[in-house]
């Protein structure tokens, strides 16, 4: 549960704390509203945020995305935008679990599916992804990511560009 740690968010925060939910993540922004939607919009146009195609709230929230700045209400766009830059940052502990699956790669525990390994070329502003097997693997210098070939098939959909495809078993 991610909660904006200002004003009444901080209280809310500490309330459902005091109450024994614990995993509340405070969200401290750095910078205004408009700002902070305004660097989401690369992950929004290279079509990495999903919604459904029906849900009851989903007039009100497109709508809602399509006024901002100048509607009334701005709730959702700021709780869009504020879940987005949290998405993005690498989480706690992150590079000891990407240690422990290389050192289970290693082993020969993965399966079939990650011996088979793409390369992908990442569009322009996009600098790490989280891939759907819960992945967050960072964008090279180059512009590019290496992954399984069952998480790149999402972003192959996505428009990405596939370079390279090999086995892991004849990479040296």
């Amino acid at each position: 549960m991610l909660i904006e740690d200002k004003a009444s968010g901080t209280q809310l925060i500490q309330e459902l704390m005091a109450d024994g939910c614990h995993s509340v993540t405070p969200y401290q922004p750095d910078c205004e509203k408009i700002m902070r939607m305004h660097a989401q919009t690369a992950m929004i146009e290279n079509r990495f945020v999903h919604i459904p195609e029906t849900a009851p709230w989903l007039a009100e929230y497109l709508h809602e995305m399509s006024v901002f700045p100048k509607g009334k209400h701005d709730d959702q766009v700021d709780s869009t935008a504020q879940f987005l830059d949290w998405f993005k940052k690498p989480f706690p502990y992150q590079g000891l679990v990407e240690f422990m699956r290389m050192q289970a790669e290693r082993l020969g525990n993965t399966l079939n599916l990650e011996r088979c390994r793409v390369r992908l070329q990442a569009p322009r502003g996009i600098g790490s992804v989280q891939t759907f097997s819960g992945r967050h693997t960072n964008v090279g210098p180059d512009g590019t990511i290496e992954m399984s070939a069952d998480d790149a098939q999402y972003l192959i959909r996505a428009g990405w560009t596939k370079l390279a495809e090999w086995t892991s078993d004849n990479a040296a």
